[in-house]
């Protein structure tokens, strides 16, 4: 139906109820070809539910699913070429690495030695070659991990589904699968599809994100500029933001509790919150006086995080308990000390004004 040679996989109107719960409400949807797109929201949101609708495992009461321009809306995950790899990893217990992997090309009756060839091929690729024999007992998480991979991708299907894939992971771990699960996707080019809670795991992987809560997509656009640049407080809060202020119009500039500022993507509205990243804020030994997005703080705290210093300031340094304070990622070199008082310049073009989309 769609005319977009790009795309890979088109959802259209995807709606599911279940009981009194609407899962899914009317959710569009497109992914590139050879893309990593990430759905990303809390638990509850519905992304599985999407996920499941496209590998055919649930169907939708409405809307439609295409691959490649073809209509799969009411093929069994079957016919589907779409791969999934779950949470549990899924591996047969009772069967060794290649027998798993090897599993879908027997059911197709595929040639044994196409079998041997195409299995040993994608071991080495996912670095599980010489450990055919292993059952999945014998292996850690990350080589569980690999095998599911490698059983996936081994019947090279048109979509590859992972379903928070890398949650069972501890957190050195997860950073190394996920570098190893991004070099291969860029190597073979499938599709994927990647659903998670994890900011930084979709930061890591993804060309585009969806951002979903009750079962919708608030927010599409690539990683960088959902990231940059959320649109509304929910997304801004749950991709990590804790700069958050109100702001109101005042002439050309905007007042705030830190004093005025002067904001390059100007809002569409007189009223509303402005978000700014930690690591975009600068810190000097001294304020500005009488001009825009310049004001004087006390650090409440500082703790080194490995690059450099967290900052945690307040303008009010005798009443700090009652406000929240406003996080900084600290790069300059001078030694900064708590109780010390510092200038600090919010940059108007890293001041991101929320909830800032025209109304049609």
């Amino acid at each position: 139906m769609t005319d977009q040679i790009n795309v890979a996989l088109l959802c259209s109107g995807i709606s599911k109820t279940f009981g009194n719960h609407r899962a899914l409400i009317d959710v569009d949807l497109s992914v590139r070809k050879g893309e990593v797109l990430t759905i990303l929201g809390p638990s509850g949101c519905g992304k599985t539910t999407l996920l499941r609708i496209i590998a055919g495992l649930e169907l939708a009461d409405a809307g439609q699913v295409f691959l490649n321009d073809e209509d799969i809306t009411r093929y069994p995950a079957s016919r589907r070429p779409i791969n999934t790899v779950f949470q549990s990893y899924a591996l047969f217990p009772h069967l060794d690495v290649f027998s798993n992997v090897a599993f879908g090309l027997q059911a197709k009756k595929t040639a044994k030695s196409k079998i041997t060839q195409k299995v040993g091929d994608i071991l080495s690729l996912v670095r599980m070659d010489g450990l055919e024999k292993r059952f999945p007992h014998q292996l850690s998480g990350g080589q569980k991990q690999r095998v599911a991979l490698a059983r996936a991708l081994v019947n090279e299907p048109k979509l590859l589904l992972l379903d928070e894939p890398m949650s069972a992971l501890d957190a050195h771990l997860r950073t190394k699968v996920q570098d190893e699960l991004r070099a291969l996707q860029k190597e073979l080019g499938t599709t994927f599809v990647l659903v998670t809670h994890d900011q930084n795991e979709a930061k890591r992987l993804s060309n585009h994100l969806a951002v979903m809560n009750e079962g919708q997509i608030i927010q599409f656009g690539t990683t960088e500029k959902v990231f940059t640049k959320p649109d509304n407080k929910f997304v801004a809060e749950f991709l990590g933001a804790t700069n958050l202020f109100e702001a109101s119009r005042d002439g050309a500039l905007y007042r705030t509790r830190y004093g005025p500022m002067d904001v390059t993507d100007k809002p569409v509205w007189d009223e509303g919150k402005i978000l700014i990243w930690p690591e975009r804020i600068e810190i000097h030994e001294k304020a500005k006086t009488g001009e825009p997005n310049w004001f004087s703080c006390y650090v409440r705290d500082r703790v080194f995080n490995g690059d450099g210093l967290d900052l945690l300031l307040v303008k009010d340094a005798g009443n700090d308990s009652l406000e929240k304070p406003i996080l900084v990622k600290a790069r300059n070199s001078f030694d900064i000390q708590s109780g010390q008082e510092v200038g600090v310049y919010f940059p108007p073009d890293y001041l991101v004004p929320l909830e800032n989309r025209a109304q049609n």
